[in-house]
């Protein structure tokens, strides 16, 4: 676990947003493990991993797109 903590630090740097959706929706996982997890919790887990991986999935025409979009 020290490992996935000091790579999560690492990319934290320069992508905040990845890391905290990815430490919400680990997070939620391991409760889930245990059992205390309801479909709330279920449901916020899935809007971080989306939130996630349309972030990994993003190119570089989508981020020009964006910002023609918020000018």
């Amino acid at each position: 676990m020290g490992d996935i903590e000091r790579r999560a630090a690492d990319i934290s740097v320069d992508h905040p947003t990845v890391v905290q959706n990815y430490r919400a929706a680990h997070s939620i996982h391991l409760s889930q493990q245990n059992g205390d997890v309801g479909t709330e919790a279920q449901r916020q887990a899935f809007v971080h991993y989306r939130a996630l991986f349309e972030k990994l999935l993003e190119t570089q025409q989508d981020k020009n797109t964006s910002q023609e979009a918020t000018a």
